[in-house]
C-alpha cells in the first residue's frame, strides 16, 4: 500500500493509496482506477473529480468523528465511484455529500455506516443527475445504529432525466435484542456482545485493508 500526503490538491492516475491529509480541505482528481482510504483523518471538506473512464473506491474510517465532514463529488462520463464511511460519534456531528452526476453511463454507490455513541449524528446525502443525461445509476445505502445518541438521515435524490436507476435505502435503529441474547447464549457477557455486534457493524462495509489496519482480522 502507498501512502500520499495530500496538503491541496492532488492528481491521482491509478493505484491504491492511504491519504495523510494535512489541509482541512482537500481535492482529488481521479483519472483511470484508484482505491482510497482515509483513516481517521479530521479533513472538514473533501472535492472529488472523476474524469471520463475513471473509476474511484474510498474507504473513509473514523473511530471517533471529531469534525463535520462536507464531500462533494463530480461525475462526467462513464465514471464509477463507490464511497464507503463508518464512523461513530461521541457529540454532535453532521455529514454531507453532494453527488453531481453531470454526464452518461455513471455509476454511484454512497455507503454510510454511523454509530452515535454521544450527541446527535446527521447524514444528508443529495444526488443530482442532470436533464439529457441517459443510462446512469445512483444508490445510496444509509445505516445508523443509535447506542446512547440519535441518528438522523436525510438522503435525497433529485434526477431530471427519465433514463436512470435511482433507489435510497435508510435503516436507523438501536442493537438487535435477538442478536444480544443469542450471544448471551454463548456464554459471552451483555456488554461484551453488544462490543461484538457494534464492531461488526462499523466495519460491514470496510474491506481487508482497513480491517487489518484496525486489528479487525
Amino acid at each position: 500500500m502507498n501512502k500520499l500526503l495530500v496538503s491541496d490538491i492532488i492528481d491521482i492516475d491509478e493505484g491504491s493509496y492511504e491519504l495523510n491529509c494535512k489541509s482541512k480541505e482537500i481535492t482529488i482528481n481521479i483519472h483511470k482506477t484508484v482505491n482510497l482510504y482515509l483513516i481517521n483523518e479530521e479533513v472538514e471538506k473533501i472535492n472529488i473529480n472523476l474524469n471520463n473512464n475513471s473509476i474511484l473506491n474510498i474507504y473513509k474510517y473514523d473511530e471517533e468523528i471529531k469534525n463535520d465532514l462536507k464531500v462533494i463529488i463530480n461525475q462526467n462520463n462513464n465514471s464509477k465511484i463507490n464511497y464507503y464511511a463508518s464512523f461513530v460519534n461521541r457529540k454532535n456531528s453532521n455529514l454531507v455529500i453532494l453527488n453531481n452526476i453531470k454526464g452518461n453511463d455513471n455509476y454511484s454507490n454512497i455507503n454510510i455506516r454511523n454509530v452515535s455513541e454521544d450527541g446527535n449524528s446527521t447524514i444528508i446525502i443529495e444526488s443530482f443527475l442532470e436533464s439529457k443525461t441517459i443510462n446512469n445509476e445512483a444508490i445510496e445505502n444509509l445505516k445508523g445504529i443509535t447506542n446512547g445518541g440519535l441518528v438522523h438521515i436525510e438522503p435525497n435524490i433529485e434526477v431530471s432525466s427519465n433514463e436512470v436507476v435511482a433507489n435510497h435505502f435508510t435503516t436507523i435503529g438501536g442493537l438487535s435484542n435477538d442478536a444480544i441474547f443469542y450471544l448471551m447464549g454463548k456464554g459471552i457477557k451483555k456488554e461484551m456482545a453488544k462490543k461484538i455486534l457494534l464492531k461488526g457493524f462499523k466495519f460491514s462495509n470496510m474491506d481487508e485493508y482497513i480491517k487489518n489496519k484496525c486489528g479487525v482480522i
